[in-house]
């Protein structure tokens, strides 16, 4: 099997290791991004990771080893909600899809009184809403202004849920009161849907982890890549690849001034000033969304 779900003993022989994966990384798209061991350690002891009704699980996987961790609390109410955290090395490669159906067959097998099982994320964590719309999760609220953001104004929240009697048969019963439309279609999604996909995209090409791996940036370069660099050199995907490799940078970024648009169906452009390892500079992207976003072109003009 090359995923597994492995239990946590938050509180006892496990205490360190999560302590560590939990503040080593950075979840963007959670209330509180990045945790420090303090705080950490007082949810553990407050039985945030393990108590009556909440259990914690490692993700293992056969070829990576450990990857994350899921957290299912709300046992012992007939709806119980999911928490999976990847470590950020390790997004990107469709492993979200796989712990979230061992989640739900877990769930559903060792808790009996659970009917229904949900999830819920920032509205523009387009990743995340995949992965629950490819488990066959159905999109069932949107609550606006409904989450709060660190030195930002509110995003809306969107919850996702699978019924135990849908797990069983292998179904997926619709919301029957004209819900919008799946994120993952691309002929229906609208335009916030894609520019929201082709930013999260955007900002995973800035991350050193991201631009460092080879084969996570072929999934995100369309095969014609081209990019202009700041020198004016025109770098070929390949060319970039291996340029990325050899120098990913620090990750000390900050993007300012955003603007984007649909340029046609499926097809968007980004602009942005960036500060990125101490230089700045303006970027313009554009994304291909059909419906995985993939980045065509890319140009840096330095800013003095």
């Amino acid at each position: 099997m090359p995923l597994r779900l492995t239990p946590l003993a938050a509180a006892g022989e496990d205490r360190d290791e999560l302590v560590s994966f939990l503040t080593r990384n950075v979840f963007p798209f959670h209330v509180r991004p990045q945790s420090t061991e303090e705080q950490v350690r007082a949810a553990i002891d407050a039985g945030e990771w393990g108590d009556g009704d909440t259990e914690a699980l490692w993700i293992d996987d056969e070829e990576r080893g450990r990857v994350g961790v899921v957290r299912l609390h709300d046992l012992a109410d007939a709806t119980a909600m999911v928490d999976l955290r990847l470590g950020e090395q390790h997004r990107g490669f469709g492993l979200g899809a796989l712990a979230l159906t061992a989640a739900t067959d877990h769930v559903f097998r060792e808790h009996t009184a659970v009917i229904r099982l949900e999830g819920q994320t920032r509205e523009d964590n387009i990743a995340m809403r995949r992965t629950f719309e490819r488990c066959g999760w159905v999109l069932e609220a949107h609550y606006r202004d409904g989450w709060p953001v660190t030195d930002g104004e509110h995003v809306a929240s969107v919850a996702y849920s699978v019924l135990r009697r849908d797990w069983a048969k292998g179904t997926t019963t619709p919301v029957p009161w004209g819900a919008t439309p799946p994120v993952l279609d691309g002929r229906s999604r609208d335009a916030e849907a894609l520019i929201a996909a082709a930013w999260e995209a955007e900002e995973r090409l800035l991350m050193p982890t991201v631009r460092g791996d080879a084969a996570r940036l072929r999934e995100l370069l369309a095969e014609g890549f081209v990019e202009i660099g700041q020198s004016g050199r025109r770098w070929t995907r390949d060319e970039i690849i291996a340029a990325l490799a050899s120098d990913p940078g620090r990750g000390d970024v900050e993007i300012g001034e955003r603007a984007a648009r649909q340029l046609a169906p499926g097809l968007v452009l980004l602009n942005y000033l960036l500060r990125f390892d101490g230089r700045s500079s303006r970027r313009t992207s554009i994304w291909r969304c059909d419906p995985e976003p993939r980045c065509v072109f890319h140009q840096g003009t330095s800013v003095p």
